[in-house]
């Protein structure tokens, strides 16, 4: 079994041992081993090391390797032991958030979301700073970890999560308004803290930002949106009267969607032409 060759590659903390016991397990449509596997060599990591400062040794070791899976697994394992060096992982996760590999950005979104629950303070600011970064995998990854964190925290934290979100609404790159709009926001934010964040739609409304507004609207293609649209008609009744391409193309794909999802909704707020449909 692979997880014993494993079990003594850690015990011997050989970096090169691990990642090539993990590549034979990698599959064909792949780069990288099953979620399950990963899982199961992060409990044998945790396991067979325990002590913070030596799993968090081998972490670094793993994230700075050419191994995609070594970075999965290095992002994780200094994620959870962040308290070990602060700065280092916040070097190390923003340089793997950039990665050309979506599957690493996807982890290190969800370490981030780690970091973040459980050391808010110190790495909400460097959250905050990546919403201004040059890279747009390192922006999208802000977005995730906020949808991500906003299930574990309360309402607490509810204002500084939606002010973590907010200046990713002015961006204009199609791979973070994909992750902002219906996910971070719809699916996240507003299903976890809705008072709050209905409340700040109507901040966001006074917007004429183009890119501003096809995220509002975006947020009502999401499951959880879809929702609030009874509470949102004057919101979209303005929306809906923005005649910019961007913004009336993101209307029209909400309105396909909206009407696929849940057609007695679309019927009872949209059925009587109010808002120009998809032509």
């Amino acid at each position: 079994m692979w997880q014993e060759r494993f079990q003594e590659a850690v015990a011997r903390r050989d970096i090169s041992a691990m990642l090539d016991i993990l590549h034979r397990q990698a599959t064909t449509h792949a780069i990288t081993p099953k979620q399950s596997v990963k899982d199961k060599a992060l409990q044998i990591i945790y396991r067979g090391l325990q002590q913070p400062a030596t799993i968090y040794h081998v972490g670094i070791q793993l994230a700075h390797s050419e191994s995609p899976t070594g970075q999965e697994l290095g992002a994780i394992l200094t994620a959870t032991h962040y308290e070990v060096n602060p700065s280092e992982v916040n070097v190390v996760l923003a340089r793997l958030a950039d990665s050309p590999h979506w599957e690493v950005r996807e982890w290190v979104a969800s370490a981030c979301s780690v970091v973040l629950t459980n050391h808010f303070q110190s790495f909400y600011p460097t959250l905050m700073n990546w919403t201004r970064n040059p890279s747009p995998n390192v922006r999208r990854a802000v977005a995730v970890a906020v949808k991500y964190t906003a299930k574990k925290l309360d309402e607490a934290y509810a204002e500084l999560l939606i002010d973590l979100i907010e200046p990713l609404l002015w961006d204009e790159d199609k791979y973070v308004k994909k992750n902002v709009g219906a996910f971070a926001i719809g699916d996240g934010l507003l299903k976890y803290y809705p008072k709050h964040l209905m409340n700040r739609l109507h901040r966001w409304i006074a917007s004429d930002n183009e890119h501003v507004r096809s995220n509002m609207i975006n947020i009502f293609s999401s499951a959880e949106g879809i929702k609030y649209i009874g509470d949102s008609v004057n919101i979209l009744r303005i929306l809906s009267n923005d005649q910019r391409k961007i913004v009336k193309s993101a209307f029209n794909r909400t309105m396909r969607t909206v009407k696929k999802r849940d057609p007695e909704i679309f019927l009872t707020y949209f059925g009587d032409h109010s808002f120009e449909q998809d032509k």
